[in-house]
């Protein structure tokens, strides 16, 4: 009895550390897994509140960090009573309840006139930035005619405008781009007209909208029209994304790191065992939550980014030990003889998911794909494939833009595949979770 108590005592205490520890990284643990439901599964994710499937495309899957929630952009009329704005929106579903809101509204839940695009979602799942044409959903001023950055807390059901400027006037244009765990933080593009072209500069921004205060990120690099990719630690403190040289947007491409607290900006271009960087293009940065670990795309094999054959791989980058490793291999475990892209890092840093059409030599009708990669393991067993058919067999169409949830046991991902999920004829692009474990 006494070995028995010590053991359960152990166990509480072990599992109430591991929620402060993701606590701080704005995170909730792990959900525990449902027994009486087949493990691994697909479900399809942007349907209606009954199941009903959308009547148009899905995109941009986004999850929280325990895989409750998954955030997305729909074209679909038909999963919301009462959208009737003739286009797109975002919305959030609850994968533990099945409810679906649509998250593109103001506060007294008006919906969009213009609609809203570019789904974000914070770590916890409880809120969700997005932009829209619409100036009048959130309170304040801002300038007619153009496109502006949102931020709705789906709580309190309040939204609110995020694309301020660090003088406290807002842009005409901004654009959400990423959250932090609890939605303290919110990155966005700040727009500025120029008259030559390419005729707009984008600078990169992150919100505290605890304080009120706007900050610039991107500086001192150049400002341009081609800045993406961003990725928030849960605390916001590190922001990655990815700059474009604008004399030569089609060759090269860097990854930068910002460290909010000391202010430094690191460039990421490393790969395994070449102390030069190897190439001129590095770009789809993603961080882990805790900001220590970030997953990229670069290649090696010599060729210039616009090479039709470029092999594209995965790496991952340990900010803290300055070690590189692989991340993308083939499903066998072997190197990847075709290129990778969209990879993905789980909040806790340990899976990568990318989409390559790599396959091991044993698998017949190999197509495209999205993998994930366990990083703490070898050989065949550390790559699994995340976009299986219903018979067990690959997607009869793309699959791609996965996001792992914490532990890798649930990933997000889009899809215009028909045999992904029984009854699914038509060859729209969907949003599904993937179950692992």
């Amino acid at each position: 009895m006494v070995t028995r108590r010590r053991t359960v005592v152990a166990a509480v205490t072990l599992s109430a550390v591991l929620s402060s520890v993701l606590s701080l990284l704005g995170a909730a643990p792990p959900p525990p897994t449902r027994p009486h439901l087949p493990l691994p599964r697909t479900d399809l994710v942007s349907t209606a509140a009954d199941g009903t499937r959308g009547d148009s495309r899905s995109i941009s899957a986004r999850v929280s960090f325990d895989g409750r929630y998954a955030a997305f952009n729909s074209e679909a009329s038909n999963l919301v009573p009462g959208d009737t704005n003739n286009t797109g929106d975002v919305f959030v579903r609850d994968l533990s309840s099945g409810t679906l809101t649509r998250a593109g509204v103001s506060d007294d839940g008006r919906q969009s006139t213009d609609g809203s695009w570019n789904a974000a979602l914070s770590g916890d799942g409880g809120t969700v930035g997005f932009d829209s044409g619409d100036p009048a959903l959130a309170p304040g001023e801002r300038p007619p005619g153009g496109s502006y950055a949102y931020v709705r807390d789906l709580r309190s059901g309040h939204t609110e405008s995020i694309g301020i400027g660090p003088d406290g006037v807002p842009f005409q244009r901004s654009s959400v781009a990423a959250l932090s765990g609890d939605g303290r933080y919110a990155a966005f593009f700040g727009y500025a007209d120029i008259p030559e072209p390419p005729f707009s500069r984008a600078m990169l921004h992150l919100r505290d909208r605890e304080r009120g205060t706007t900050e610039l990120i991107s500086e001192p690099l150049a400002p341009g029209p081609l800045l993406s990719s961003v990725s928030l630690s849960a605390d916001g403190r590190h922001v990655a994304f990815r700059v474009y040289d604008d004399s030569r947007v089609s060759v090269a491409s860097a990854v930068y790191v910002r460290d909010r607290r000391t202010g430094k900006l690191a460039v990421v271009n490393h790969t395994p065992g070449d102390p030069q960087p190897v190439s001129r293009w590095y770009g789809q940065p993603s961080l882990s939550a805790d900001g220590r670990f970030i997953a990229y795309v670069t290649n090696r094999d010599g060729k210039p980014a616009t090479h039709p054959r470029v092999l594209w791989e995965v790496f991952v980058h340990d900010l803290t030990t300055g070690r590189t490793v692989l991340a993308g291999t083939a499903p066998d475990g072997g190197p990847l003889d075709k290129a990778a892209r969209s990879p993905r890092i789980s909040p806790d840093g340990r899976h990568v998911a990318y989409t390559t059409g790599a396959c091991a030599t044993a698998e017949p009708d190999c197509r495209p794909a999205v993998y994930l990669r366990d990083l703490r393991q070898q050989g065949p067993t550390a790559t699994q494939r995340v976009s299986v058919a219903a018979d067990g067999g690959f997607p009869d169409h793309q699959a791609d833009d996965a996001a792992p949830a914490w532990g890798g046991c649930q990933v997000a991902f889009e899809s215009d595949a028909t045999n992904l999920v029984p009854r699914h004829p038509e060859r729209i692009t969907d949003i599904y979770l993937r179950h692992l474990c």
